[in-house]
């Protein structure tokens, strides 16, 4: 596995810490939806920070290309985070298994 792969900006290896932490603090709650929060050291946020900032605004554009349509895309700020997270967990598993 090539963990220093670069994903959203970043290089894998120091995403994997970021994302293992937020994972952990995941809950399901009453309505079904996944909820998390965490507090991560500076070297540990920081690069998930920089690569969340970078899909929520490939997100946003995309959103903002749905604006007017049919299929006009709304979603709040807590589901453009979360789908997000889910957007770079992917890039990464992607990343990791071609170069494995």
């Amino acid at each position: 596995m090539n963990t220093s792969e670069i994903v959203y900006g970043e290089r894998i290896d120091d995403l994997l810490p970021g994302l293992f932490a937020v994972q952990d603090s995941m809950t399901i709650g009453h309505d079904g939806m996944c909820h998390y929060s965490a507090t991560l050291e500076r070297e540990v946020g920081q690069p998930l920070q920089r690569a969340m900032m970078r899909v929520e605004a490939e997100l946003l554009l995309q959103d903002a290309d749905t604006v007017g349509t049919e299929h006009e895309v709304v979603r709040t700020y807590e589901q453009r985070a979360a789908d997000g997270y889910v957007r770079v967990a992917k890039a990464v598993g992607h990343a990791t298994r071609k170069t494995a």
